[in-house]
């Protein structure tokens, strides 16, 4: 039932009318929502209140006082509990809205008195829901026998449903949420058809509605059709058929501009050929029109620039023009949306009178070369440039031993070689190796496998020293557009595929693609195997850490991965993984997701190093034997400060579970514009107590002081847990101070972190009375080395100084 009694028989058609008119508009009283807008551009809605900590342990917070302040802002959803740092988050006032349009109740046997679930162990199983509403899930009780609790909806509307524990032998009080979204549109219609009067317009008018509201405009369609052939009186609806149609165009549209956006123009393209024009209104065939016409501006502006660069290089000498026909052919095959901004100063310059025709082609050679905004204005230099390009991309790549010392003497004779040319060419190169021989997945597209998963003791000493993962490309991949990344940790145990497939969704033969959300919005997927085959936990031990990183490594030298947007991410003891090694290594990361993590050992002492990433929990309110507020409340205050860009998302009701319809909501989090590496901070101030965890952007740290140095698997042992503190800083007069719990130190510089590599730098250790100077060479070996090392070619280091210096 509903909860709006339906209407006595004789009055019925005369308020069908109101109903009728109301299925498209949603004008029905909604309860009250407030909307707020995150300085990210997320917007939030719920009712909201300040709290003053994330900690319900009362052990932790007792005798410390109640904070007079509430920065803590929570929005209750109704599925979700969401815990922000209001001042540092919230972009402004929060507005009224309308919230859930409406919710329908069900009548299910739920018990007046239950023992109340508040921690739930393992979910063993769950069944589906059955055409009245109800299911059953087993989990593992206190002393680890199976038990079966029946659930049923007791209410649902478009963004929740309400799952409750049903009247049993003991009987339990559970009030578990789970998204709409994630309840398949066929099993909601099969319990509305049990459970709703289908001899009542009014209610089965209800149900338009509220498919119309969940945004399932096919099964809104369907049922609308089904309930005019059930009253013939409604047939003047057929027009508001058309309606709901449009709104299931205008999702496939989305859909289409949303591909086209990350690089799949042909999917866009094959959408908009596709599209039933005819069945849809005036202005949704007006808006696939104009999605066509942007794609075929994009093929007209790539044609116009290759005919008139072609013209351009037609007038040169026979000499010139030989020397750059290589670099014509790369940009003839690779201009597309993605690369047209590197030709920007010759497409805006190429008509004016007061540049020549030599300027004109080195803007474009140098701009493809170096991208946008590059000036280069000499077409002697832009001409070099193509062979220092080459030079260095061997470099990086096939060079051997003996051959890199000889590619360094002949950068040095060629005009174009200076470092800040190097500097600039670095990010432009197409990946610099190729996939092993045999990695390509021959059933699935852009899927590789590096490494070997043989349970031997060869291949557990190989993932120190060679990488073992699973990399999905994305749909139609382009090398020369830059992707962002997620490195995702599975559980240990569990096959790094699996976790890729949550990512970037299953293989679908029929499409010979992936259909998950990393696949819609243009992701790079690397999946490495972190721990052991006989491992059940997270250890905490460089051993993993290097597993991952050399994973990302080594995807970094063969896909274009855009080193500025690479995120971290796991599930349980992954997602442990995940956060600690966020924390350990913080100048990698545009941002890290953990979903169930539990933070223990160097997790709780290293917050200070979340500074620079944007973190984003996910987890059940009732999972763990103690609730995760209980359990790690005080570890996650530690992130709720203006400084910091921390979610806590807590599932009202729910166990330890992989929280699938969070998904989207992570995507929308992943794809904000300011969700990027942050610029190279001036100032240093990291924490570190374990070997491994030794380098902060522009300083490594040599060996750590025994008194912070802790093994991690000797934790329980260590007398003393205490982080060492990282102070660093550069600051005028071209100085850069330094004190850390070392007696040595790495010092790299590059210009974007503040120092004049054209003067001398002064450096400062702490206690040290004399400073020492550097004065920087030009040589490129560094930055070459640096770059082949670490494959991050857009933030490579021009110098590294040994601190104190060699005598």
């Amino acid at each position: 039932m509903t909860r709006h009694l339906p209407q006595r028989r004789h009055s019925r058609w005369t308020t069908t009318a109101c109903a009728l008119a109301a299925v498209l508009a949603l004008s029905s009283i909604a309860d009250a929502d407030q909307r707020i807008v995150l300085k990210s551009g997320i917007a939030l809605e719920g009712l909201f209140a300040e709290i003053a900590s994330l900690n319900e342990n009362p052990f932790q917070a007792g005798g410390q006082g109640q904070p007079k302040s509430r920065p803590i802002l929570l929005v209750d959803d109704g599925l979700r509990r969401i815990y922000i740092h209001e001042r540092g988050m919230v972009a402004g006032p929060p507005q009224d809205v309308r919230g859930i349009e409406r919710t329908i109740e069900f009548k299910q046997s739920v018990p007046l008195g239950g023992s109340p679930i508040q921690g739930i162990g393992d979910i063993l199983g769950v069944s589906d829901f059955n055409e009245y509403g109800r299911r059953t899930i087993t989990i593992r009780g206190p002393t680890g026998e199976a038990i079966d609790i029946v659930q049923g909806i007791t209410e649902l509307n478009s963004r929740y449903a309400k799952v409750e524990a049903l009247k049993a032998k003991p009987s339990y009080v559970w009030d578990m949420r789970v998204a709409t979204s994630s309840i398949m549109s066929e099993t909601l219609q099969n319990i509305f058809r049990q459970r709703i009067d289908q001899s009542d317009v009014n209610e089965r008018l209800t149900v338009v509605r509220f498919f119309i509201e969940a945004e399932r405009f096919r099964a809104a369609e369907e049922e609308l059709t089904r309930t005019i052939r059930a009253f013939p009186e409604l047939k003047d609806m057929n027009t508001q058929l058309i309606g709901i149609v449009n709104r299931q165009a205008n999702q496939l549209i989305d859909e289409a501009a949303l591909r086209a956006s990350v690089g799949q123009e042909q999917y866009a393209r094959s959408v908009y050929q596709r599209f039933p024009m005819d069945a849809v209104g005036r202005i949704t065939r007006e808006k696939v029109k104009i999605a066509v016409e942007k794609l075929s501006e994009t093929d007209r502006q790539v044609k116009e620039l290759v005919d008139a660069l072609r013209t351009d290089l037609e007038q040169l000498p026979e000499g010139q023009r030989e020397s750059l026909q290589s670099v014509f052919a790369e940009i003839e095959n690779g201009l597309s949306s993605a690369t047209l901004p590197r030709l920007n100063d010759y497409s805006r310059l190429r008509k004016s009178d007061t540049v020549s025709l030599d300027e004109r082609v080195a803007l474009a050679v140098a701009g493809w070369l170096m991208g946008p905004g590059s000036g280069e204005q000499n077409l002697v230099v832009a001409t070099s440039l193509v062979k220092v390009r080459d030079l260095v991309a061997e470099y990086l790549g096939p060079a051997d031993l003996v051959r890199r010392p000889q590619i360094l003497e002949e950068l040095r004779t060629i005009e174009g070689a200076q470092i800040e040319y190097v500097a600039r060419l670095l990010p432009q190169l197409l990946p610099v190796k190729s996939w092993p021989e045999g990695s390509a997945d021959p059933d699935i597209p852009g899927l590789f496998r590096i490494g070997s998963t043989a349970a031997t003791e060869a291949a557990e000493q190989s993932l120190i020293d060679t990488p073992d993962y699973v990399v999905q490309l994305p749909p139609e991949y382009d090398p020369l557009r830059e992707y962002p990344c997620l490195v995702v940790l599975a559980p240990p145990g569990a096959p790094p595929e699996l976790e890729l497939a949550w990512w970037a969704g299953d293989f679908a033969p029929s499409l010979n693609a992936r259909i998950g959300h990393a696949t819609r919005n243009g992701y790079i997927v690397v999946a490495p195997k972190w721990g052991r085959d006989t491992q059940r936990t997270y250890e905490y031990t460089p051993r993993e850490h290097h597993a991952v990183l050399s994973s990302l490594r080594h995807a970094m030298r063969r896909a274009s991965i855009d080193a500025d947007r690479v995120f971290l991410a796991g599930h349980g003891d992954g997602a442990t993984a995940a956060w600690d090694i966020a924390l350990s290594h913080p100048d990698h990361w545009a941002g890290m997701v953990s979903i169930n993590g539990e933070p223990s050992k160097t997790i709780q002492h290293y917050f200070p190093n979340a500074e620079h990433i944007p973190l984003y929990f996910v987890m059940g309110e009732a999972s763990g034997p103690k609730p995760p507020l209980i359990r790690m409340g005080a570890v996650l205050d530690d992130y709720m400060n203006a400084r910091n860009d921390a979610t806590v998302v807590m599932y009202r009701g729910r166990a330890r579970e992989d929280f699938y319809e969070e998904i989207p909501k992570l995507f929308e989090w992943l794809n904000v514009a300011t969700h990027v590496r942050k610029p190279m901070p001036q100032d240093i101030d990291a924490r570190t107590m374990r070997k491994g965890d030794q380098y902060f952007w522009w300083l490594e740290l040599g060996p750590l002081k025994p008194l912070v140095e802790i093994n991690p698997v000797l934790w329980d042992q260590a007398e003393r847990k205490r982080a060492g503190t990282v102070n660093a800083s550069v600051g005028g007069g071209n100085q850069v101070r330094i004190d850390g719990p070392s007696d040595s130190y790495m010092l790299c510089l590059r210009p974007e972190m503040g120092v004049d590599l054209n003067e001398q730098v002064v450096i400062r250790r702490s206690r040290d009375r004399v400073p020492d100077y550097f004065r920087f060479d030009g040589e490129l070996e560094t930055i070459l080395e640096d770059t082949r090392r670490r494959a991050d070619r857009k933030r490579p280091f021009w110098a590294r100084v040994p601190v104190p210096l060699n005598d």
